[in-house]
């Protein structure tokens, strides 16, 4: 049992270096005029929104930019655990 309490505070420790990682980078989305910027903890830190388009259109396109700005996300995060750079992550 303390082998499994040891492992959890282990992970934890290991999930915290991974957000504190996250949190310094940044990717970007953009579909026709609308882009998203969001950290790498999933928080978005500025849109923009192209006012030449339709409001239904940016509405559509803001959903579909948030989206794919979430997997650029979710690829850096993989590619984080996966490099090896949090001990005990990496392969």
């Amino acid at each position: 049992m303390f082998n499994q309490i040891k492992d959890l505070y282990k992970l934890k420790q290991q999930a915290g270096e991974l957000q504190s990682m996250l949190a310094n980078e940044t990717v970007e989305a953009e579909n026709k005029g609308v882009k998203i910027v969001m950290n790498g903890n999933q928080e978005v830190l500025s849109v923009a929104l192209n006012p030449e388009l339709a409001q239904e259109e940016q509405e559509k396109l803001l959903q579909e930019t948030f989206n794919d700005a979430v997997k650029k996300v979710q690829r850096l995060m993989a590619e984080k655990m996966m490099s090896g750079q949090i001990k005990g992550f990496g392969m």
